[in-house]
């Protein structure tokens, strides 16, 4: 089962938001890799500090993250 969370993330370049997909549910200290061609943030690491809801009911789960120094 995969798991896909709507990921809003603050850095210092500004805020934006992401989809991340999983094989293993988010929770608070993941690390991932933002693929988001064409931002600043593209390729850095992001360190998840909340995570409202996990996915269900084929719904998006919901997450927070920030970048180094965000």
């Amino acid at each position: 089962m995969g798991y896909e969370y709507r990921v809003f993330i603050d850095s210092p370049e500004g805020n934006t938001d992401a989809t991340h997909y999983s094989d293993e549910k988010l929770y608070e200290g993941a690390i991932f890799r933002v693929n988001k061609p064409g931002t600043e943030i593209h390729g850095k690491p992001v360190l998840v500090h909340r995570v409202d809801s996990h996915p269900r009911f084929q719904s998006v789960g919901i997450a927070w993250a920030r970048t180094e120094g965000g």
